[in-house]
């Protein structure tokens, strides 16, 4: 009888330490596997409009931040719905944020190509307006017009310098 249950304690050891092992082994291949690749941060389109922006900005002392998340630069007022309305903004991003020498944003700035013809973004666009209006901030939009952004970079400009 004494035999049989040093046996089965044996096991029992056994199994317990075989299972940490294989956690343990688990969790170190899990860390060493990182399935990220790099990508650039602006389309082609966005790069083209970007270097024009930052050339019309350098001139004017004004910073530009690209991709901003709104959870970045927005906060949830409604304690009691703050869920609700962080879901709306934590994965949502503006093109561009012009800023001044302080960081203190004076407008958002959005690209638009045809990629905001369909009805789904059409509703975004709006969300995104609806909310630069609630917290009194501009928000432009630029079509996709390579021979026009310097005439829309210009008046936007001289609208946040007025």
């Amino acid at each position: 009888m004494f035999y049989t249950l040093l046996a089965v304690a044996i096991a029992v050891l056994v199994v317990i330490l075989s299972n940490r092992m294989n956690a343990a082994e688990k969790a170190r291949n899990e860390q060493e596997y990182y399935p990220y690749a790099k990508k650039y941060l602006l389309s082609a389109a966005e790069y083209r409009f970007y270097k024009m922006l930052k050339e019309k900005c350098d001139e004017a002392d004004l910073l530009i931040c690209p991709k901003v998340r709104m959870e970045d630069f927005l906060t949830v007022t409604d304690a009691q719905n703050r869920a609700k309305y962080r879901g709306r903004i934590k994965s949502r991003h503006i093109d561009f944020i012009i800023c001044n020498a302080d960081l203190v944003m004076l407008a958002g700035l959005e690209l638009d190509d045809s990629s905001h013809n369909s009805a789904k973004a059409q509703e975004i666009d709006q969300f995104k307006d609806n909310v630069f209006q609630a917290i009194d901030v501009p928000l432009y939009r630029i079509p996709v017009e390579p021979n026009f952004y310097a005439e829309r970079i210009d008046e936007m400009i001289a609208d946040l310098l007025d």
